[in-house]
């Protein structure tokens, strides 16, 4: 029960006035009761705070996109550099092998070696089976190796050749050996 800050008598809760003094007073509930939030206060408060944490978390989300579209752009450009060095070693390598005389020489013979392929392949292959098309699949992709090997061996220090021209001369003979089973599969 609340006293009377005036003159000390016993009030009950929610008087507004002493009956002993009549002064204007008001107890602790009564005055709790009028200065009630109002809810929607609460309410919007929470939508408040939601709205700056869904923020927040969208913001997040978008560096870290960002942070992964940034590295995806990073490893593109690398690749593209290490692409771009090493089509400019290459370019070097073919012209080297073409002032060569030993590569322009053994070019010649792959030429030479294609030449027949490709006229035994007319002759033999208007409708090729699949065997046959296998065949020319492989000479088509060792022929390839072999041309790669002339422009590696024009570029090779002088100690590896002998083992590059070995290979290319084996290579040689698959090729001369591929075109003869083609021409046995008529």
């Amino acid at each position: 029960m609340a006293r009377c800050p005036h003159c000390g008598e016993s009030m009950e809760d929610g008087q507004e006035h002493c009956f002993a003094c009549g002064q204007h007073v008001r107890t602790r509930r009564a005055y709790r009761h009028e200065h009630r939030i109002n809810p929607f206060v609460y309410v919007g408060a929470g939508l408040v705070v939601l709205l700056v944490l869904g923020a927040l978390l969208m913001m997040r989300n978008n560096a870290a996109r960002k942070q992964a579209v940034l590295a995806a752009e990073a490893e593109m450009l690398r690749v593209k550099d290490s692409t771009r060095r090493a089509s400019y070693q290459w370019q070097e390598m073919v012209r080297v092998a073409q002032n060569d005389p030993e590569a322009r020489s053994l070019t010649a013979d792959l030429n030479d070696i294609d030449s027949r392929f490709n006229s035994v392949r007319t002759r033999v292959a208007s409708y090729p089976t699949p065997l046959q098309k296998s065949m020319i699949s492989q000479q088509q992709m060792e022929l390839a190796r072999l041309r790669e090997s002339i422009v590696v061996l024009a570029s090779a220090d002088e100690n590896k050749k002998p083992e590059q021209r070995d290979s290319i001369e084996a290579g040689k003979r698959r090729l001369e050996e591929m075109t003869g089973e083609l021409g046995r599969t008529q």
